[in-house]
């Protein structure tokens, strides 16, 4: 009986067997986004291999590249036959953040699951997820199994055209750098080079890593829903003819050879999600939450206590040895004059302070309406950092003692320090961590470490990581200055993209700690709205205070930390970004040159309402502010003059 091929379809697309020999394979199965012009490809090809490829509006992403998983008990990356295709289900959620780059979220894409059957007779499942902002997939192991067995290597690979272009953040070996306390996520990313480079580190790439293909396709690589069950991952050192491959932490990481690299699993099983934000513009990116969209809902059942801010902070100014009562008390003076919600009592405090005066400085600083965050040391034995509080956070005992301690003081946070590590055993530590500080009523800044990975979502009471060549950076030498208008440049469209960044913006000192600053006043203003962090520590001391006009006072006691909508005005990696974020009934927009030359920009805003008015603030002559009302038809497409390593801000009336 002759069939209607055309009538039998799967995923969308027809589903065609060819038989060559013993192999069976089938072309591609297409999954599409909802909105049809994204769209993954999947097969097993000839030697049983698991592919898939990306194309948006019909022009390629990603050429055919790799899957699977090799277990120390069975491979799943090759002699696979598919022996499942699931129908395509959609998929649908609304959410709420507490911080970050948008409040009310929502979430479509479809998906299908391939199951997948190896020579052993055993099952993997590979599942897409496609929305119009991007591609999502997981491994998955249904079976019910108490037997423990490690992942020894991940076979996902990102096959890129030779002519992609990326911007990319070198990984660091574990153990090195100061005090053993690298791999930190404290470089300076790649600006613009072909793909297929070694790392100049031996290490790879960490993520987020940003390409551009020859059609201006942008695509941002990382990995979300990252738990217990798994560690972090990169991209690898080798990358010839432009295939990214996934990599797995370098095996001196966080405990040494206490810990080992490969995961190990018991199953059911689902791995992280592997992400890909991809869009025909930068505002695709910027403006997603693909991040969270598919990370694991809210664990935190009381979240009452989780009140994003801003936070006066000692240390990058004044170092190590400044947390003492008298800088404690100068800086809680100056934040409670600019109506700021927290102060960072960073390193040493239990050596200059101690519990007991702190416990004090504590009550009068919320006689203030002023709370207090507190440093610690992460380390057991895992890095030499001599900086105390040390040894109260890697054991859960003594954490939660600890916790507990605070909480009886009325500490509102902690800034944890030196992790050092993406292992299995470091993501369990971080989550570990932040379950037990939810339960303490704790707010938790998490800094010498990895990246946000969708954990916002799932513990919103992590109110910011670092893991950012940050603003200390700058206090160092005086190239780190040099650098920093372009690398802030940067940030915008890599690393602030997956989550909060705590970079500790805006500095109005030229000099500090005998470098040169090469950038404006007003590009560090600008800084506050650029970079999102749910409690941004800013660079400024009091004695700052009385040189500042009392418009940037205004701003700075205002400026929020946690927005409604972001939205993308303009910009390009390395050279300039315009950013706008709402909160409530105001539109912020800031914008920074990360040139030596003066730009002039039209600035399309045409999405504030017709009879919009605000307050333009940009470089005045001589290292001074400027401020300018717009009137109302010219709010919509102002012209703003970027200086030479310059910015500006906007804010509706």
């Amino acid at each position: 009986m002759r069939k209607n091929w055309k009538n039998i379809s799967l995923c969308g697309l027809t589903f065609i067997l060819f038989i060559t020999g013993k192999n069976i394979f089938a072309m591609p199965t297409t999954i599409s986004s909802p909105g049809g012009s994204l769209k993954v490809l999947f097969q097993v090809d000839s030697e049983g291999k698991p592919l898939y490829s990306i194309q948006l509006n019909d022009k390629d992403v990603l050429k055919p590249s790799s899957l699977g998983l090799i277990r120390d008990d069975q491979s799943f990356d090759k002699s696979l036959t598919l022996e499942k295709t699931s129908g395509i289900e959609k998929v649908e959620d609304a959410y709420t953040m507490l911080l970050g780059k948008k409040k009310n979220c929502s979430y479509q894409a479809n998906r299908c699951t391939f199951t997948l059957k190896n020579s052993a007779g055993r099952i993997m499942q590979i599942i897409f997820q496609v929305s119009n902002d991007g591609v999502a997939f997981r491994y998955a192991f249904p079976e019910v199994s108490a037997k423990i067995v490690s992942i020894t290597r991940e076979q996902t690979s990102f096959a890129f055209a030779p002519n992609t272009v990326s911007w990319l953040h070198p990984m660091q070996p574990g153990k090195t750098g100061w005090c053993r306390t690298q791999p930190s996520y404290e470089e300076y990313y790649t600006i613009e080079q072909p793909v297929g480079a070694p790392s100049p580190e031996g290490e790879g790439w960490s993520f987020p890593a940003l390409f551009k293909t020859i059609d201006n396709i942008w695509i941002l690589i990382c990995d979300s829903d990252v738990n217990e069950s798994y560690c972090a991952v990169r991209l690898g050192h080798d990358s010839a003819g432009g295939v990214y491959k996934i990599a797995f932490p370098h095996p001196e990481e966080h405990r040494g050879k206490i810990d080992p690299v490969s995961p190990e699993i018991t199953t059911p099983f689902a791995s992280p999600w592997r992400v890909l934000i991809i869009g025909q513009k930068l505002n695709t990116l910027v403006e997603s939450t693909l991040m969270t969209d598919i990370a694991s809902p809210c664990k935190v059942q009381n979240t009452g206590f989780i009140k994003p801010g801003r936070a006066a902070w000692h240390w990058l100014r004044y170092g190590d040895n400044s947390a003492t009562l008298q800088v404690a008390e100068s800086f809680l003076d100056f934040a409670a004059k600019m109506k700021w919600e927290y102060i960072l009592i960073d390193a040493n405090w239990d050596k200059f302070i101690g519990y007991e005066k702190m416990a004090d400085f504590v009550k009068k600083a919320a006689s203030k309406n002023v709370s207090v965050i507190l440093w610690y040391n992460s380390n057991g034995p895992w890095n030499d950092a001599p900086m105390g509080p040390k040894d109260k956070m890697h054991e859960s005992a003594i954490r939660r003692e600890e916790f507990a301690k605070l909480r009886d003081m009325g500490v509102r946070g902690v800034k944890i320090d030196f992790f050092g590590g993406d292992k299995q055993a470091t993501m369990k530590l971080y989550l570990d961590i932040l379950k037990d500080a939810a339960d303490y009523g704790i707010l938790v800044n998490c800094h010498g470490a990895t990246i946000p990975r969708g954990w916002q979502r799932t513990y919103p009471n992590l109110v910011t990581m670092e893991a950012v060549r940050g603003m200390e950076y700058c206090t160092f030498e005086q190239a780190n200055a040099d650098r920093q208008p372009q690398h802030c440049c940067v940030l915008p469209f890599t690393r602030n993209v997956i989550g909060s960044m705590d970079f500790t913006p805006v500095v109005f000192n030229p000099r500090i700690r005998g470098v040169n600053l090469q950038t404006t006043l007003a590009f560090e203003l600008a800084l506050s709205v650029v970079f999102e962090s749910g409690v941004q520590h800013f660079g400024l001391v009091p004695d700052e205070y009385s040189l500042m006009p009392d418009f940037v006072v205004g701003f700075l006691q205002n400026v929020p930390t946690v927005w409604e909508q972001t939205r993308l005005i303009d910009g390009y990696p390395g050279d300039f970004v315009v950013i706008a974020r709402k909160s409530r009934d105001k539109w912020y927009i800031a914008g920074i040159n990360g040139t030596d030359r003066k730009k002039e920009l039209s600035l399309d805003l045409s999405f504030l309402p017709a009879e919009t008015k605000a307050t333009l603030i940009t470089d005045g002559p001589e290292r001074s502010f400027t401020r300018t009302a717009l009137e109302k038809d010219a709010a919509h497409r102002p012209i703003v003059t970027l200086q030479p390593h310059g910015g500006f801000v906007i804010v509706t009336d």
